[in-house]
């Protein structure tokens, strides 16, 4: 990232040479099919299947770009770190740089709450993904001492309305992940992606007083459908939807797949030598479906 002395234009900044404020990118430096991930290690494991790379960049801001191609496809791969921000971010930066439609996949890992979902299987969102996020006013009263009211209109967590993934990706991802894995070790369903790690996603915290004893269950009556709880795959989808309603010619079409690493009915949480077997096959699976799915 360039010193702040150099950026322009306070709404939307860039430096002198056109690179974004936090990821730090210009024109030309990412490809039009992107696959992004939180871990920067994650980035560059899958940048090993490349054919080549011709451009990597970390900035400051914690984002880290990979570009090469793939199958002889131009792909970028842009780990974010965690959170909806940081995928925010990612999404409209890259908008202003990249010229054209946009194909994007996410890549993460999970904790599952639904019927199907165990440790070390890969879930795709092929049914979208809903937010929920901690709401603030419910918990006003505590500002000056007082609990919350239970009669209270809202509950302590909003949980929105979903948000589709893009129907032909999914079906790509899900076809290309279950011919590299099998059917069995992957599954479908809705995404929750939530504005926290813990208080967002039912963690029990001893020293706050957060109210979501019974967030998962809630979740769940409201969505049976729902299998996985993340921090990032809703907002990707809403921008892709976002920017496409805005620009049809300038299209971003997404959806997610994450690694089941935590079950959240059992405590179980996956193995190190699982998370590192279960990368290295799917990452190439993703590339596969990244390159095949056609640019509209």
């Amino acid at each position: 990232m360039a010193p702040i002395n150099n950026m322009k234009n306070a709404n939307f900044p860039v430096d002198n040479e056109g690179r974004t404020y936090h990821v730090g990118v210009k024109h030309n430096e990412v490809a039009n099919r992107i696959i992004t991930v939180g871990d920067p290690k994650r980035a560059y494991k899958i940048a090993e299947h490349l054919d080549s790379t011709v451009f990597k960049h970390e900035s400051k801001r914690g984002f880290t770009t990979i570009t090469g191609t793939y199958k002889g496809t131009p792909v970028s791969l842009i780990a974010i770190g965690m959170g909806t921000p940081m995928a925010d971010m990612m999404v409209r930066e890259v908008r202003e740089v990249v010229s054209g439609p946009i194909i994007m996949i996410r890549f993460g890992s999970c904790g599952g709450i639904g019927e199907n979902s165990r440790v070390g299987l890969m879930a795709v969102a092929k049914d979208g993904a809903v937010n929920v996020c901690r709401n603030y006013d419910y918990f006003a009263p505590m500002y000056s001492g007082t609990a919350p009211e239970a009669t209270s209109t809202e509950g302590p967590y909003l949980v929105s309305k979903i948000c589709p993934s893009d129907v032909q990706l999914s079906e790509l991802l899900y076809s290309s992940l279950s011919d590299c894995l099998g059917k069995d070790a992957v599954i479908t369903g809705l995404n929750a992606t939530a504005d926290s790690f813990y208080s967002s996603q039912g963690r029990q915290d001893p020293g706050f007083n957060d109210h979501n004893s019974d967030l998962i269950d809630t979740i769940r009556k409201k969505y049976p459908n729902c299998e996985t709880l993340e921090m990032e795959s809703h907002m990707l989808l809403h921008l892709a939807r976002c920017a496409t309603f805005h620009t049809p010619q300038a299209s971003i079409r997404a959806t997610a797949c994450a690694m089941v690493f935590a079950d959240r009915k059992t405590n179980a949480f996956i193995a190190p030598e699982t998370v590192h077997e279960l990368e290295a096959k799917a990452s190439r699976a993703i590339l596969d479906a990244l390159v095949a799915c056609p640019m509209k």
